[in-house]
């Protein structure tokens, strides 16, 4: 049985000599489709996770979108009041100013009137400040809930808002005057300006009704 045994391994081992670099072979071959497996495993989990991550901004990224132009859509500014307009916004073109004798860019829209014509709140909102200066004359801040900021100046002193006041969308906040120095030029006037939810100026006329530009 000894003997068996024996002359079994030798059968064995002769085989393993035989086929030897068959056998290498094989088992290389075997460890390269392994890594070749794992290898394609990992990076179709990355790529199932970058789609993945892809598909849902796809989806969260209109719906921010969608709701940040639905808010700017449904604000429509009534006009402060009827009148000329003598001044456009430019924030990228110079504009001389005679009464300064100089050119800058000129963020505001400026609408003609005579001294004492109301002036109204573009839309709701609450008065944030109420200032004067020799510029300006008295100019009024109003923040509204979408984030923009409505500026009133060249009024009269004997504005009818105060500071922290809330105010309707039509509603009186003061009176052309003939006050401020820096646009003489073009006559009693209201300077408006408007801010956006970033801070930044930008065109009044874009939130008047269509009619009303």
């Amino acid at each position: 049985m000894e003997k068996t045994k024996k002359a079994g391994n030798a059968k064995f081992a002769s085989f393993i000599k035989k086929n030897l670099y068959l056998i290498l072979m094989i088992v290389c071959v075997i460890a390269i489709a392994t890594m070749v497996a794992v290898t394609y495993a990992t990076r179709h989990r990355s790529l199932d996770s970058a789609v993945d991550a892809s598909a849902k901004e796809k989806e969260e990224t209109p719906k921010d979108t969608q709701t940040e132009t639905t808010a700017t859509s449904e604000v429509v500014f009534a006009l402060p009041l009827e009148g000329e307009f003598v001044g456009v916004f430019s924030n990228d073109t110079l504009v001389y100013n005679a009464t300064l004798n100089q050119w800058s860019t000129h963020e505001a829209v400026d609408i003609a009137a005579p001294v004492g014509t109301d002036v109204k709140c573009v839309y709701d909102g609450t008065v944030k400040s109420i200032t004067t200066s020799v510029l300006k004359g008295t100019e009024v801040v109003v923040a509204h809930e979408n984030g923009t900021q409505s500026v009133y100046s060249l009024l009269g002193s004997d504005v009818a808002v105060q500071v922290d006041q809330k105010v309707k969308k039509g509603e009186t906040i003061g009176k052309i005057a003939e006050t401020g120095t820096f646009e003489k030029h073009k006559g009693p006037h209201l300077h408006l300006e408007l801010y956006n939810a970033k801070g930044e100026k930008t065109d009044p006329a874009e939130f008047f009704e269509s009619s009303n530009k």
